[in-house]
């Protein structure tokens, strides 16, 4: 296994949690509860969280969403600004 997938199974505390994804406790516990999130690995009953290997996998799915997303926007044709104008000479 190369280095950088070495510490997949690390379980990350709230603070790394907070700087990798830039969400709070408050935030994860929403999302975990609507779907959007990785549910917890419990390992022992006062230890549960999240592995580095979840959040990476997480990442790497919400990246995907977002360049479909743009890819999706970009191929639609631009709107004009404003009220669309009347054909002249029709009123």
């Amino acid at each position: 296994m190369d280095q950088f997938h070495d510490d997949d199974d690390r379980i990350l505390s709230d603070a790394e949690l907070d700087r990798l994804t830039n969400t709070s406790k408050t935030t994860r516990w929403r999302m975990r509860k609507k779907g959007d999130w990785p549910p917890f690995i419990e390992f022992s009953p006062q230890l549960k969280g999240n592995t580095l290997g979840q959040i990476r996998r997480l990442i790497a799915a919400k990246l995907g969403e977002a360049e479909a997303r743009q890819h999706a926007t970009e191929s639609q044709q631009p709107r004009g600004r404003g009220r669309p104008r009347k054909p002249s000479g029709q009123f």
